[in-house]
């Protein structure tokens, strides 16, 4: 699904220091990160792992668009759903650090690039002129525990405002 997060991130043309940050799971690491014109991208695998062969993903995107978060997530799952036929999507607006926020997840019965099915937990929130998305994936079902997992690093995010003082926004 490299190619989703690639197509994710060209959907899309907010301040430098707001950011979408979140705790990194305990045997995680940084697998990828990239800053582009059209926004920034970082991807947590866990140890031993890449971001061609994983088993979980936790992806942290921003995203340069003045779209609403749930245009954006329309746009998202479309984009899944072309790449996965079959793909099972919902999403539903909710709010976030005080912002208009979507949470979403969609389910892949095979995804044909590598022949295993993946799930997606998301949200995306709009902060000025852009989108910033945290997104934690499995390549299996997951089970009930896995999912509330997924939901608790989504609910760990911090948004970080231009200046913010919070010890998780401190560079």
């Amino acid at each position: 699904m490299m190619r989703t997060f690639l197509f994710a991130m060209a959907l899309a043309f907010g301040a430098v220091d707001e950011r979408l940050v979140m705790p990194m799971p305990d045997g995680f690491i940084v697998a990828h990160q990239q800053t582009a014109q059209t926004g920034t991208i970082e991807e947590r695998v866990p140890q031993g792992e890449t971001v061609r062969k994983w088993s979980r993903m936790i992806t942290i995107l921003k995203l340069n668009s003045a779209q609403s978060p749930i245009s954006y997530a329309t746009s998202f799952e479309e984009t899944v759903t072309g790449a996965c036929p079959g793909t099972r999507a919902r999403h539903a607006p909710t709010r976030f650090a005080g912002r208009d926020a979507v949470d979403g997840r969609m389910d892949c019965p095979l995804n044909p690039d590598t022949g295993q099915p993946e799930t997606f937990f998301y949200r995306a929130l709009t902060s000025g002129s852009a989108i910033h998305m945290a997104q934690v994936a499995f390549r299996h079902v997951p089970s009930a525990r896995e999912e509330a997992w997924a939901r608790a690093q989504l609910d760990a995010a911090t948004f970080c405002a231009a200046g913010s003082r919070t010890a998780a926004c401190v560079r």
